[in-house]
């Protein structure tokens, strides 16, 4: 079995817009001793979701996930 020591942290948002829709998106993967880039683009994306007004409610966290080579707990796709 396989230790598992290199982790990263994705940032999720929930979002529910005003006709009821719920949506979640997961950003990164950030590095997490870069605990600032983090907190700073949460923060970003926080005031990003409040200007817009679209949304009726929105939740965001900062996640653990483990990447590797057919371990991952999480799928990495490009989106560019």
């Amino acid at each position: 079995m396989t230790t598992r020591t290199s982790t990263a942290v994705i940032v999720k948002a929930t979002t529910l817009n005003h006709d009821g829709y719920e949506r979640t998106t997961y950003y990164g993967p950030f590095l997490p001793h870069i605990g600032s880039a983090t907190t700073s683009f949460v923060r970003t994306l926080e005031q990003e979701l409040e200007e817009s007004g679209r949304y009726k409610h929105w939740e965001t966290s900062i996640e653990s996930v483990f990447i590797a080579s057919e371990e991952s707990d999480c799928e990495i796709r490009a989106t560019r």
